[in-house]
């Protein structure tokens, strides 16, 4: 942003200064918000994992992704008036993608945390899926509640790159948190007894619960771990580009659209 020329100024700085605003330099155009940049290009990048239903699913045959943060950014492309480009990540590197500029947003079932917020932005969150764990049905009666689980002893799966690593390893001090690494899941290592327990978010809980109601369970599904507020992660410090992805996000949450996609997506499912 240019400041305005003071009087005191004489002829030929103002000059200068005139012709500056005129020719935008490399370095102006660089530093312009990235709504702008989305707009100039007319496509909007989004990095997705496509390994989290219902949130962001990949099918390998087709190469298509589906879920509800797909369309979540499908629409959001719409309204930008842009095209929509998926970009594939991983859990591990989903801020470092967008320090990188390989994509624009992040949108997977992504938790806003306060440790994610030191490297990069996020948009005013829209859903909340707190953490829970689930074990085997053989196992259940062992655990009354989430915290009888932090034993020595104990092995509990999480996903690597997760809000739910980072909260597990805070919350059990004694039990080992073993980190998995896609295309593994969480769950599988429970379901193949190689973990005692996995934490994830009762969204996709919900997901496991219904395909494996006969082998896993959820322990204590009144009381969480903690919240999860779900969020597009994207550049931190604009102003603009937030601005408008927020406001976004508030309109949406007003006319029902995420009211829409969690009975599409979540509810009952």
């Amino acid at each position: 942003m240019f400041k305005n020329i003071r009087t005191m100024l004489n002829a030929a700085m103002a000059a200068m200064a005139i012709l500056a605003m005129a020719v935008p330099s490399a370095g102006a155009q660089e530093n312009s918000s990235l709504l702008d940049r989305i707009l100039a290009s007319g496509t909007l990048r989004v990095g997705t994992t496509g390994d989290y239903p219902p949130f962001s699913e990949l099918d390998q045959s087709s190469g298509t992704y589906s879920g509800y943060e797909i369309d979540v950014a499908t629409q959001l492309a719409a309204d930008l008036g842009v095209a929509l480009e998926f970009v594939p990540t991983t859990w591990d590197t989903l801020a470092a993608g967008i320090q990188a500029d390989k994509y624009d947003i992040a949108a997977s079932g992504i938790t806003l945390t306060l440790d994610r917020l030191k490297q990069v932005g996020f948009s005013t969150p829209y859903l909340d899926s707190p953490l829970l764990p689930i074990v085997r049905v053989e196992d259940a009666a062992k655990y009354t509640a989430w915290r009888d689980l932090d034993q020595e002893g104990i092995r509990i799966a999480v996903m690597s790159g997760t809000s739910a690593e980072g909260s597990a390893k805070a919350a059990f001090t004694r039990a080992e948190i073993v980190s998995i690494t896609a295309p593994a899941l969480d769950y599988q290592e429970l379901l193949a007894g190689k973990v005692d327990a996995a934490i994830t978010d009762t969204v996709f809980i919900k997901k496991a619960l219904g395909q494996y109601a006969d082998k896993i369970v959820a322990v204590d599904p009144a009381h969480f771990i903690e919240g999860q507020p779900n969020a597009m992660m994207t550049v931190r410090d604009d102003t603009a580009w937030l601005n408008w992805l927020n406001t976004w996000v508030e309109m949406k949450l007003q006319t029902g659209f995420f009211d829409a996609l969690f009975d599409k997506w979540i509810a009952d499912k």
